[in-house]
């Protein structure tokens, strides 16, 4: 259909051939424009795949510049520093003319590469209408290529009917030799040739140049005959240098020819073509500005010029670019950032003739929902629900929370609960005794908590359920972490494979990506950039390590995909430091715009996953997942335990745990006893009548550590309180100090990101951080020193380099992970700052000027 009606408006232009060689010479100007204003950029690559772009969105793809059409062709630019190559075509193209996402026009492409431009130096989506997603690192583009070719078989798979072909359109990508030498290139393509996704189809820029110097330095392998090995579909274009659209649309043809591999167009061209001896063909084509360029507009924007060589075809262009000086009066050669009518005109038709198509696919989609709604009421609920922006069902947030309570009961059922004032006199019954002996449990009264990771999967289960917007996969690792329920999702294979395991199709939901982490978070970005699915995958923590890139990528473009991380500290024992991720958690917290969640118990588990769900409730148009997305969504990496995650003691504070994370830090257990206490009242959050001396902060299963840390120090305090009576026996009773109770106040902090995000009267209120005698100390296995926890506290427990092997046990003894280390370090501390002993007057909601104590010295060592 596209090819028939751009046939038709090359009749109304003349010689398709003079409009090839005409478009491919503005196409290099126009981009050669921008990079020379900047003084910054790259042109090798425009300049030498200037044919490809004309005719792919000249003659092969079909895309809408002003409507937001799910059924487009997608274009990934791989090769992202060739940005002006495609800001070139965005505005020949008018991609977002008129609109409100209009920054393509002439005066966003004088502000390449300049601050608060819409044309940055490589491509970012949500910035760009028209940028289907972020690229620049090499590699990532074709990976993400790859994600959108998946999406577009799974939505067909899904929607399609006989005569309703809603999904159905193909992925291109443009990639160069230093993509193809990445690793997460291979792993990508790998993956594609084993799923038969054969909406694929890559061209690869071969022109034998990277940046210092030809590709034989360091790259001598037949990529072709790689790809074939992989299962693609293979192709070569010997001459890509020849501005005749024809090659192209030959080669394109050709690869829709068949439908069970994905093509690889391997494309010989010159790096640079055009810029003259010297510069074309070699690595100083690459990057930078060419210092003849006036010379290179004389030679294509000059008639006279033209004309010279004799050329037939050049001939008839001098004839059309003579037209346009005298249109514009001009004598000689047509100006910089000049675009001849001609070709203007051609290729706004060309988008005009895709707006169409899109009404037309519009029109087809409302009559598929008529057609099929009362026969599949299910099927068009979910389709209609995702196009207006919804991509979650109502259901999922009963059944999590059933789920929840039923954890709950069976948890609350043993728990006891640590007491604060452990001399207060019992006018309880004997389960509420503050007597310590009594207030020890049991091995059979233990609560029984699960692993973090069984809590995670079986929340992320539910969800699965009862959405099928969401899919996801795992790197050959989801027997372990969870994250695969074959009944519910299927398999994402071949439909070839149903042969073998049942199930599978390209409907399933289950990506196997096998052991390709790098790609496979790549892949996600690709899927939750082009489709309304929502995303998700499940690593060990320490293999996402192998992916940050593609995490980064997701933060920047801030894509809303969930990422499960088990076997989050030292807790993983036996396996060692290789796989224990002492340094993950700190680096993803480093990131911008990446929600990083520990949580400490189920009831946090679940408020991690009501935190991402958010993201999709809202209903919203289309227009919002597509070009731009909301500036409201991020990535939230999910981190939690291969052992079991729960708490020793009950909470004494009115918050909930899955309110709690709301708030990213949340006063768990504080240092008086008055709400949870029978008959003393029920006041919620923290209590105001009592401020603490320390603060220990923790997530993940570190907040169990630091309770039973608490349990240890109130003790200490008790025995130290005796000792320090006796050491008074001698002095006159009226001038004796009243001992008191270490105060110590639990913090539960799980993600830093939303913490940061509250106001300062809420940070200080949890915290005490406006108060300087209160102590902070914080207390977590999955992290190093001198990551950011000063910010928080004023000392920290952390991992001082990698873990060892062994049982978990062991390893946190030997590690210094345990109660009583923990304890022993807070008293240390607590000790050497200087105790300070109420007097008559103090009041403890009054800040202190000092940490000498009130004797004069401190009162006792550790």
């Amino acid at each position: 259909m596209v090819t028939e009606t751009i046939a038709q408006n090359d009749a109304c232009k003349g010689d398709s051939a003079v409009m090839d060689r005409l478009s491919v010479s503005t196409i290099r100007l126009l981009s050669a424009d921008m990079v020379d204003k900047a003084n910054s950029g790259h042109l090798g690559a425009p300049f030498g795949c200037a044919p490809l772009a004309n005719a792919l969105w000249g003659r092969i793809m079909k895309y809408s510049p002003r409507k937001k059409w799910m059924n487009r062709d997608r274009f990934v630019l791989s090769a992202g520093h060739a940005s002006a190559l495609l800001y070139s075509m965005l505005h020949l193209t008018g991609h977002g003319l008129g609109e409100k996402y209009d920054v393509c026009n002439m005066d966003e492409l004088k502000k390449f590469r300049q601050a608060g431009s819409s044309t940055p130096g490589h491509p970012e989506f949500r910035l760009t209408c028209g940028v289907e997603v972020t690229t620049g690192p090499l590699g990532q583009g074709i990976a993400n290529a790859v994600g959108m070719a998946i999406a577009e078989a799974h939505m067909a798979a899904r929607f399609n009917k006989e005569g309703y072909k809603v999904f159905d359109y193909n992925v291109y990508c443009l990639c160069g030799d230093g993509c193809m030498m990445e690793g997460v290139a291979s792993e990508a393509a790998s993956l594609a040739g084993h799923l038969k996704l054969h909406k694929l189809i890559v061209f690869y820029d071969d022109n034998k140049i990277t940046i210092d110097g030809t590709t034989d330095l360091a790259f001598s392998e037949d990529v072709g005959a790689r790809f074939a090995a992989y299962g693609w579909n293979v192709l070569r274009i010997e001459n890509g240098d020849v501005t005749s659209s024809k090659v192209f649309e030959q080669a394109v043809a050709e690869a829709k020819s068949q439908t069970e591999k994905p093509t690889l167009i391997v494309m010989k061209t010159t790096i640079g073509n055009g810029a003259g001896p010297g510069v074309e063909g070699t690595s100083k084509a690459h990057g930078g500005k060419f210092s003849n360029l006036e010379a290179i507009r004389n030679k294509w924007f000059n008639p006279t010029n033209l004309r010279k060589d004799g050329d037939a075809i050049d001939q008839q262009v001098a004839d059309v670019v003579q037209e346009e000086l005298d249109l514009i009066s001009e004598k000689e050669v047509l100006p910089k950032f000049h675009v001849p009518s001609k070709v203007l005109d051609k290729f706004r038709e060309i988008g005009a003739q895709g707006d169409r198509m899109a009404d037309k696919w519009e029109e087809m989609l409302q009559q598929y929902y008529r057609t099929f709604r009362a026969s599949d009421p299910d099927l068009v609920d979910d389709l209609e629900q995702r196009m207006s922006g919804k991509f979650l069902t109502d259901k999922w947030e009963a059944k999590v929370s059933e789920y929840l309570n039923k954890e709950l009961k069976a948890i609350n059922s043993n728990i006891k609960t640590l007491w604060n004032n452990i001399e207060a006199p019992n006018d309880d019954d004997s389960d509420s005794t503050q007597d310590l002996k009594r207030r020890k449990i049991t091995p059979e009264q233990k609560p029984k908590y699960k692993a973090g990771r069984v809590y995670v999967a079986e929340v992320l289960k539910n969800i699965v359920a009862l959405n099928p917007s969401v899919m996801g996969g795992s790197a050959d690792v989801a027997s372990s972490c969870g994250g695969h329920w074959p009944d519910i999702q299927g398999h994402f294979l071949p439909p070839s494979f149903g042969e073998k395991l049942a199930g599978a199709n390209y409907a399933g939901r289950y990506i196997h990506f096998g052991v390709r982490e790098h790609a496979s978070l790549a892949i996600l970005n690709g899927i939750c950039a082009s489709t309304p699915l929502i995303p998700y995958c499940t690593l060990f923590t320490v293999f996402y390590q192998y992916a940050l890139p593609a995490i980064r990528m997701a933060s920047i473009s801030k894509f809303p995909i969930l990422y499960i991380g088990t076997h989050d500290s030292i807790d993983v024992g036996e396996d060692g430091p290789t796989h224990q991720p002492v340094e993950v958690l700190p680096q993803l917290r480093a990131m911008p715009n990446l929600l990083v969640i520990r949580p400490a118990n189920v009831e946090e588990c679940v408020g991690a996953f009501q935190v991402f769900a958010a993201q999709y409730t809202e209903k919203q148009s289309i227009s919002s997942y597509v070009d731009p997305k909301p500036l409201v969504r991020r990535p939230i990496f999910v981190m939690t335990s291969r052992g079991e995650l729960g708490l020793p003691y009950k909470g004494n504070t009115s918050i909930k745990g899955q309110d709690g994370l709301w708030k990213g830090a949340y006063v768990l257990h504080d240092c008086a006893d008055e709400i949870t206490s029978p008959g003393k009242g029920n006041r919620t959050g923290t209590s105001h009548l009592v401020l603490p001396d320390i603060v220990l902060i923790g997530s993940g299963q570190d907040v169990a550590l630091v309770m039973k840390a608490k349990e240890i120090l109130l003790k200490w305090s008790q025995t130290f309180n005796e000792r320090l009576k006796d050491g008074f026996s001698g002095f006159p009773h009226v001038n004796t100090p009243v001992p008191a109770l270490l105060k110590v106040r639990i913090v539960s902090m799980p993600c830093w990101e939303l913490f940061d995000e509250q106001d300062q009267e809420y940070q200080d209120t949890v915290l005490c951080s406006n108060y300087r005698q209160v102590l902070r100390i914080y207390v977590e296995k999955a992290a190093t020193k001198n990551t950011g926890h000063d910010k928080y506290a004023h000392m920290s427990v952390l991992m001082p380099s990698y873990g060892l092997s062994g049982k978990a046990a062991d390893v946190e003894k030997k590690l210094e992970f345990t109660p009583e280390y923990v304890a022993a370090k807070v008293w240390a501390s607590w000790m050497d700052r200087g105790r300070i002993l109420p007097m008559a007057g103090d009041t403890a909601d009054v800040g202190f000027s000092t940490w000498v104590s009130h004797l004069g010295r401190r009162a006792g060592a550790h």
